[in-house]
């Protein structure tokens, strides 16, 4: 049987969009891995314990990790634009939003797969997002603070908040596994073969 323009069409975008993510796939894997490396060579949580050796693992490790909540974001994008060729969605690439995508799914085993993910993940989401949007969170945030407590104004110190490198370790790691369950499990709920899932 021949496939019209529309079939050839949107099986030649599954392709493209399958290559994008076994790229970008690979990406995260490689600063997951360059991340572990460094964070296994070895250094403390507490600065103040820091030898001369520590430093440069420290900063490799951090400047890793930041990368991957990076990949992270853009290895679930391309999922997105995946999903939305494959279910004929008619989203533009330009204006795909991955929750877009979720809200479209007709598939309720698939959308319950990604639904899961996005519960497993919320807390690499909010990495990724203080990273791009707020403050680096590997630092610590030594910003003043004003407080108004009725007529009164409170100039506060710093708090010094930041998450350890160990937290941030274990986060990779639980968002890596999470993501390869994710798409073992479409690997199986999506009928037709897409290569990189």
């Amino acid at each position: 049987m021949k496939k019209g323009i529309k079939e050839v069409h949107r099986d030649d975008h599954l392709q493209y969009w399958d290559r994008v993510l076994l790229n970008r796939n690979g990406m995260l894997s490689r600063t997951y891995y360059n991340a572990m490396v460094h964070y296994m060579r070895g250094f403390p949580d507490d600065e103040s314990a820091f030898e001369h050796e520590h430093y440069i693992n420290r900063i490799q490790f951090d400047q890793y990790a930041e990368i991957f909540y990076y990949h992270f974001s853009t290895v679930k994008d391309t999922l997105g634009q995946l999903l939305n060729v494959y279910y004929s969605m008619g989203f533009d690439v330009a204006k795909m939003f991955f929750k877009n995508v979720l809200a479209k799914i007709p598939d309720q085993a698939v959308s319950k797969a990604i639904m899961d993910f996005n519960v497993l993940t919320e807390i690499t989401t909010e990495y990724r997002n203080s990273f791009t949007h707020r403050t680096p969170i590997n630092y610590p945030d030594s910003r003043s603070t004003i407080d108004h407590t009725g007529d009164s104004l409170i100039y506060g110190s710093a708090n010094h908040n930041f998450v350890k490198s160990s937290v941030i370790r274990d986060n990779m790691e639980s968002t890596f596994i999470a993501l390869a369950g994710l798409l073992d499990t479409l690997k199986m709920l999506l009928p037709q073969k897409i290569g990189g899932i």
